[in-house]
């Protein structure tokens, strides 16, 4: 007896835990409305040979609104651009014989910022919308931006700056980096 208490105790529970869990939110239920927002499709994520990404401004002036989507979409691509570079950098450096490897991550990092800063500057932008609040009067404005860089501009300009470096130089196979790049560039084909 106690058992079979037991046992359809168990099987309630767990009947109650699978339908608490499958339930999905509903298109009908007016607690939650899908927010679209421009430039959120898959032409607009980056790949092998782009980087890309969007940004929202507000502002009461459309302008300002423009400046501050333009900025945050920057600072996007440039995070991402620090991520892969940096993971280049250390994937290479642990598989190398360096005689200072404190010395040439500290160079191949300030290398790595003076690229991402001058690099930016080959960002363009290749979509746009703006709107403005018409409600309460406060006239509002949002802008949407989505930019792009192509991924040939990082590697270009971090194997000069290398280049140029005699000791870094000296301790960078650039062959094997540009390996090591594109091979972290495919990982945007898996969603990374």
């Amino acid at each position: 007896m106690k058992n079979t208490l037991l046992l359809s105790c168990v099987v309630l529970c767990g009947m109650l835990l699978v339908a608490g869990c499958s339930k999905k939110l509903k298109h009908t239920d007016n607690k939650f409305k899908k927010i679209d927002q421009p430039f959120d499709e898959k032409k607009y994520y980056s790949d092998k040979k782009y980087y890309r990404s969007t940004g929202q401004g507000k502002a009461l002036d459309l302008t300002v609104a423009k400046r501050i989507a333009e900025t945050n979409a920057r600072q996007a691509i440039a995070s991402q651009i620090e991520v892969k570079v940096k993971s280049v950098g250390e994937q290479f450096l642990q598989n190398r014989e360096i005689t200072n490897k404190l010395e040439t991550t500290s160079k191949y990092e300030d290398i790595t910022r003076t690229v991402i800063n001058e690099t930016l500057t080959q960002v363009k932008i290749i979509g746009q919308e703006s709107f403005q609040n018409q409600k309460g009067g406060s006239g509002e404005y949002i802008h949407y931006v989505a930019m792009e860089m192509p991924t040939t501009a990082v590697a270009d300009n971090l194997s000069q700056k290398i280049s140029s470096d005699e000791s870094l130089k000296q301790d960078f196979d650039l062959q094997k980096f540009r390996e090591i790049y594109e091979k972290e560039l495919e990982d945007f084909k898996n969603g990374n």
